[in-house]
């Protein structure tokens, strides 16, 4: 790894662009981990978990396509939450959380859980893409065990 020096770098010149965008992870099913998580408000005021995926790359294809060794993606879950601010656990509410902690084996009745538990959890991902106008996103279509 070599060392930032903030100092060099003010005085550094090229003579070469900068990329204007990034190369999707191709679309396809990989082993991945959850690498980090962050629940965040909409303006709107809807409660969504961002849910960030490192894809074990170890054939090189992501590297081959996007040039990047910590190939990641995301995948947003919208969130039922009660009126005191907690996760709604009633009938037909959170079945996406659901899903995916099922898929974790986390989803076990009687057995306390909080989000941070998602960290680390593997599972196999579906990535696809969305394109809006010139800019291409990926986006977590499917979780299923390993």
């Amino acid at each position: 790894m070599s060392t930032f020096n903030p100092d060099n770098f003010l005085n550094t010149s090229t003579t070469e662009a900068n990329d204007t965008k990034y190369s999707p992870v191709p679309e396809g099913e990989y082993p991945a981990s959850v690498k980090e998580i962050k629940p965040r408000s909409t303006t709107s005021g809807k409660s969504i978990l961002d849910v960030v995926w490192s894809i074990d790359d170890s054939s090189g294809t992501c590297f081959a396509v996007t040039g990047m060794k910590d190939n990641t993606v995301r995948q947003s879950i919208f969130l039922d939450i009660t009126d005191s601010g907690g996760l709604d656990v009633g009938k037909g509410k959170n079945v996406p959380l659901g899903k995916l902690r099922e898929v974790l084996r986390q989803n076990q009745a009687g057995k306390a859980w909080r989000p941070g538990d998602l960290i680390g959890g593997v599972a196999k991902i579906k990535v696809s893409h969305r394109q809006d106008g010139d800019a291409t996103y990926t986006d977590v279509k499917g979780v299923t065990s390993l």
